[in-house]
């Protein structure tokens, strides 16, 4: 009788040790603290670092993917800072946005922008010709053709999405990355 009560117990115990374990492997991890990354002082950009369709309130720029020289595409996040040196060539390979169930828009574009130096002048953009999709979700483009060869400075790269909500045009200069460009 003995035998059986302990191995009755033992069972039981296994099973609730074995229901604590796949509860605590399913229990869902708390969100990173994002507190060191730079957050922008404009509140409607206040989500673009984590653009993604469940918590964007906007059509947002998730990452880019560039191919730097002859390199392995690199995934770039939005205020991310890129050593390169002068002469490399950049080449914007993929584009992904996203667009919450709560945007309406009839079109959208995108071009990249350098801006040398901090010089506002956009002599260097690089557009695609395409109209994006528009339908609520994270999207993919990837069809921009040019390059851009790297000069020796500070640079920026922005990336205006050009939005069409009825008669309404909407520039949202809010992406951006910075080149730092050595010898």
């Amino acid at each position: 009788m003995k035998l059986k009560l302990s191995n009755s117990v033992l069972v039981a115990l296994i099973s609730a040790c074995a229901t604590l374990g796949v509860a605590l492997i399913n229990k869902t991890s708390p969100q990173p603290n994002n507190s060191n990354n730079p957050t922008p002082a404009n509140s409607s950009t206040a989500n673009i670092s984590q653009c993604h369709q469940n918590i964007a309130d906007k059509v947002c720029i998730s990452h880019l993917v560039w191919q730097i020289n002859s390199n392995e595409p690199q995934q770039i996040k939005y205020g991310e800072r890129l050593p390169l040196s002068a002469g490399d060539k950049m080449k914007l390979l993929n584009l992904y946005y996203c667009i919450p169930s709560t945007v309406k828009i009839n079109r959208l574009e995108a071009k990249a922008v350098l801006f040398q130096n901090g010089i506002e002048s956009y002599q260097n953009v690089l557009s695609t010709p395409s109209i994006f999709p528009v339908n609520t979700g994270c999207h993919n483009i990837s069809n921009f053709q040019q390059s851009w060869k790297i000069s020796q400075g500070q640079h920026r790269v922005m990336i205006p999405l050009i939005k069409t909500d009825g008669s309404y045009r909407v520039v949202d200069k809010s992406f951006y990355l910075n080149l730092d460009v050595g010898n």
